[in-house]
C-alpha cells in the first residue's frame, strides 16, 4: 500500500479524511475481500441500529435532543474528532458514509450535522458516553439496556478495526 495510515491523535481531522479516502480508492476492493471482513460491517451496521433502536426505546434521543435544543448540549463538541483515526473513518466509508468537508457547527463536532451525527462507525467514547442528566433521567434498567447494547456496537467496530489494521499495517516496519 503506497498511503501511509494516520492513526493516532497527532494529525489534523482533514489530513486523516484525506488519508481514509486514498486508502478507501486504492484498496476498498481488498479490503472487502478479506477474511470476515463483510460480515463484520454487516454485523455492525445491524449493532448499530439496535443501539440506536435501544437509545429511543429507553429515551436517550429524548434526553439527548432535549438538551441539546433547550440546554446547548455539548456532548458532541468541537474536538472530539480529533480521537478518530484514518481507519475509523476509513470504516465510515466502506460503510457507504458521506464524509463532510467542513465543520457544520463552529462549536461541533467535525462529524455533527443538523439533525445528529453524520457517520455510522463512531469512536468508542461517543458509543459509550452516558453524561449525569442522563443518568438521573433514565431508570436503571433503561441504561443497562442502552449500554449493552452499545457494548455490542463497540466490540464489532474493534474487531473491524483491529482487522483492517491487521492489512493496512502489514508492511510497516
Amino acid at each position: 500500500m503506497a498511503v501511509k495510515l494516520l492513526i493516532g491523535t497527532g494529525h489534523p481531522i482533514e489530513a486523516k479524511i484525506q488519508n481514509a479516502r486514498e486508502i478507501f480508492a486504492q484498496s476498498a476492493s481488498e479490503l472487502r475481500a478479506l477474511p470476515g471482513v463483510e460480515r463484520l460491517l454487516y454485523e455492525y451496521r445491524q449493532a448499530v441500529q439496535q443501539s440506536w433502536k435501544a437509545m429511543n426505546v429507553h429515551g436517550v434521543v429524548t434526553e439527548c435532543t432535549d438538551c441539546a435544543v433547550n440546554d446547548g448540549g455539548s456532548c458532541c463538541g468541537r474536538g472530539i474528532e480529533d480521537k478518530f483515526d484514518s481507519v475509523l473513518i476509513l470504516i465510515n466509508l466502506l460503510l457507504g458514509c458521506d464524509l463532510p468537508d467542513e465543520r457544520l457547527d463552529p462549536e461541533g463536532c467535525w462529524f455533527l450535522g443538523e439533525k445528529g451525527c453524520l457517520i455510522t462507525a463512531r469512536h468508542v467514547i461517543c458509543i459509550n458516553y452516558m453524561c449525569k442528566r442522563l443518568y438521573r433521567a433514565l431508570d436503571t434498567d433503561d441504561i443497562h439496556a442502552v449500554q449493552e447494547a452499545m457494548g455490542y456496537e463497540a466490540d464489532l467496530v474493534f474487531m473491524l478495526e483491529q482487522r483492517l489494521k491487521v492489512w493496512l499495517l502489514r508492511d510497516s516496519p
